[in-house]
């Protein structure tokens, strides 16, 4: 018996550690230097990002085009072109002074109501080349100064904003899983409308940097997790977003990026993750563009009080926590494991 517990406990201290890894694996980015291009059938370039690209993930362009990643060759993604995305209908009401979505009565910039916004960092470490003389700093890296100009607009727009300035280095496969205590701890005391976890892409600079209302900026990508049981909301909150954006702010966006993973996003149904310019964009620019974003923020969330948001867009209650990568797991190890002990009674029961 001794020896039948063993190699059950063995197996499932293997199974659990594979699965760990292949969970921290999706969030995974390119080494210092690498990036991947997306292409379409054509071969004309559609994206760059150090985001590790998978089979299966899709992105959303700044037109609105929808592709899919079908094949991987090296760090070229090719795409299939899907479709043009279609996008929540925002229009400004000159009655009501404000911007309304199509079949909304309530207008979604009125300045009356005050949400609440937690903002994180994931990769403490992320710096801006230009300004900061480096890519990666040991202790918080010039990501924090971009977030701090975020929260700062945020304020004074008139948001209650919570940011947790938590580092959560080494930058590596386990910074989510160092984070999520952060985002849970946030979720948990301030029951925020939206949970923002700041970054910035590794790629040339001309991929993000942009002139927007005269100013230079760098754009903002959004992304989503296709893995956790809120990307449907994920992602139609993120088009939220960009709808404002390109009527608010033309040319601020960089497009969605649904990418292999959770990014701690299971965890509430508007969590959203952006990455703000590249190493090799200039802070300055940076922080303006995030400064705009703030506006976006602004126009997206001022007609959602408590009373009148979607149950779908509540944040998970302590129970659900685990999220649904935790059940995938669960689910995984008890198979596991019935399977185990069918086999071994079997062998056994030969004997």
């Amino acid at each position: 018996m001794p020896k039948k517990l063993l190699i059950i406990t063995l197996s499932l201290t293997i199974l659990w550690t594979l699965m760990g890894v292949s969970l921290c694996s999706a969030n995974e980015e390119m080494p210092s230097g690498q990036y991947f291009t997306l292409v379409d059938e054509n071969n004309n370039i559609i994206h760059q990002t150090a985001m590790r690209v998978h089979e299966g993930d899709e992105y959303i362009s700044a037109d609105n085009a929808r592709y899919k990643v079908v094949e991987i060759q090296g760090d070229i993604a090719i795409c299939a072109y899907q479709g043009e995305e279609r996008m929540p209908v925002v229009s400004f009401d000159s009655r009501k002074q404000a911007w309304v979505f199509k079949g909304q009565e309530i207008a979604v910039l009125s300045g009356e109501q005050k949400s609440t916004i937690a903002v994180y960092h994931t990769h403490s470490d992320e710096s801006y080349v230009p300004s900061d003389g480096t890519e990666s700093r040991e202790g918080n890296g010039g990501i924090y100064d971009v977030g701090q100009a975020f929260v700062d607009e945020l304020k004074s727009l008139g948001f209650n904003v919570q940011y947790n300035k938590n580092n959560h280095n080494p930058h590596d496969i386990n910074a989510y899983n160092r984070s999520r205590k952060t985002a849970l701890t946030l979720i948990k005391k301030e029951n925020p409308n939206v949970v923002v976890d700041i970054h910035r892409d590794a790629v040339p600079p001309d991929v993000y940097q942009a002139k927007v209302e005269g100013q230079d900026v760098t754009k903002i990508k959004l992304v989503v997790g296709k893995q956790n049981p809120n990307m449907k909301t994920n992602l139609e909150f993120a088009k939220q977003i960009k709808a404002v954006m390109d009527k608010q702010s033309p040319g601020l966006s960089n497009g969605i990026f649904m990418g292999k993973g959770d990014y701690n996003q299971d965890l509430s149904p508007r969590a959203i993750l952006l990455e703000v310019g590249a190493h090799t964009n200039d802070k300055k620019s940076a922080t303006e563009g995030v400064k705009l974003f703030a506006g976006t923020m602004q126009s997206v969330l001022a007609g959602n009080s408590d009373g009148n948001k979607d149950p779908e867009a509540k944040p998970l209650s302590q129970n659900e926590q685990g999220g649904f990568t935790s059940v995938i797991i669960l689910l995984v190890v008890v198979a596991a494991a019935g399977g185990g002990f069918y086999l071994l009674n079997k062998g056994y029961s030969s004997k």
